[in-house]
Order: C-alpha cells, then sequence, then structure tokens
C-alpha cells in the first residue's frame, strides 16, 4: 500500500511541473494556482502517508505555512514567475515543507490522530489567507508576467478571484477531509480504550 500511495504522489507531483500543466500556469494565474493546490492537498499527503516519518508539529507547521504565505506575498511570486530557477524552487519548497506539515499531521509519536486533526484545521485557516485576500481583491496584484487570462475568457482580476477561490474551497474540502478522518481515527482509538 505504502509504494502504491508514493507511486501516486510522485505522479501527481511531476504532473505540476511538466506540460501541459507548467505551460498552462504561465499563461492564467488559476492554472498556477492549480499546481499548488495538487502539490500541497494531493502529493504531500499521499507522499507522507506512505513515507511515514515523525516530524515535530511545530516545525511541520511553521515551515509549510512560512513557506507557503512567502510565495504568495506578491514580489516574491513575481520573483519565482520571472526566473525559470526560482519558480522551481518555488515549487519544490512548496511540496517539501506541505510534505513535513502532512507528516506532522500523522505522526503518532508527537500528536496522535486528535493533534493531527488539529494540526491540520489549523494549517488549512493559515493558508486560506492569500486565496481570501485575492478573491476580495479589487484590483490583480498576482498578474502573471506572461498574463493570458483574456484567451481563456477573464480578465486579470477574474484570473485572480478564480485561483482564490481555488485555493480558498478545494484545498479547505481536502484539508477538512483529511482532518475528519484523524478526529474520527482519534475518537475510535478512545472508544476502544473505554471499551478494552
Amino acid at each position: 500500500m505504502r509504494r502504491i500511495l508514493a507511486g501516486l504522489g510522485v505522479v501527481v507531483a511531476a504532473a505540476t511541473v511538466l506540460p501541459p500543466l507548467a505551460s498552462l500556469g504561465h499563461e492564467l494565474f488559476a492554472f498556477h494556482m492549480t499546481q499548488h493546490l495538487l502539490l500541497v492537498s494531493v502529493a504531500a499527503p499521499l507522499l507522507a502517508a506512505a513515507a511515514r516519518i515523525d516530524v515535530k508539529p511545530v516545525a511541520g507547521w511553521c515551515a509549510f505555512v512560512g513557506v507557503f504565505l512567502f510565495w504568495h506575498w506578491p514580489a516574491a511570486f513575481k520573483w519565482a514567475m520571472t526566473h525559470p530557477p526560482a519558480e522551481l524552487l518555488e515549487l519544490l519548497s512548496i511540496l517539501a515543507t506541505a510534505f513535513l506539515f502532512w507528516s506532522a499531521a500523522f505522526s503518532r509519536r508527537f500528536i496522535g490522530h486528535g493533534g493531527g486533526a488539529l494540526l491540520v484545521m489549523t494549517g488549512a485557516v493559515a493558508t486560506d489567507i492569500p486565496g481570501v485576500v485575492m478573491v476580495f481583491a479589487r484590483t490583480p496584484f498576482c498578474a502573471l508576467p506572461a498574463e493570458n487570462a483574456a484567451h481563456f475568457g477573464l480578465t486579470p482580476l477574474e484570473d485572480q478571484q478564480l485561483s482564490g477561490l481555488l485555493m480558498w474551497v478545494p484545498a479547505n474540502l481536502i484539508f477538512f477531509a483529511i482532518a475528519t478522518f484523524l478526529f474520527a481515527r482519534w475518537i475510535a482509538s478512545h472508544e476502544e480504550l473505554v471499551t478494552s
């Protein structure tokens, strides 16, 4: 099972940095945010579930949230999108720190399932901030250097708002689903202790 999870994680991660998604990510901001969404919410949890390493929760949470918020700061984002090595650094650092975050959430050594659920929920709230700002901003501040939103029938502002919604809604659904699973495991383990 661990090999299957690892294989799926690698496939999803590779799909984010290869065409067609990588190419589309230079034309439409929403596609670039889809890359982030796939790395953070799909590839990283699959890889962490397969690896099963223990990461201290505070370290994993701070590394992930800090890196995630940094790359969604407009100046850092624009720098990454105008320098191909920096863009690769952006994507790899997001994946690496998301892997640490999910490893901490899945660790039974440090926090168990209940603590993991809480870690995931607080991580979801912290990483919602850029998405919320993008949705409610009145002007586009994260336009791509080779922005081609018009080709997709969108304005740059609509592209940014769509990107914010992608970060906010689908990502939260995945985070909350995993948190609910961990919470259910925590409840089940406590019920087993009571009945034994």
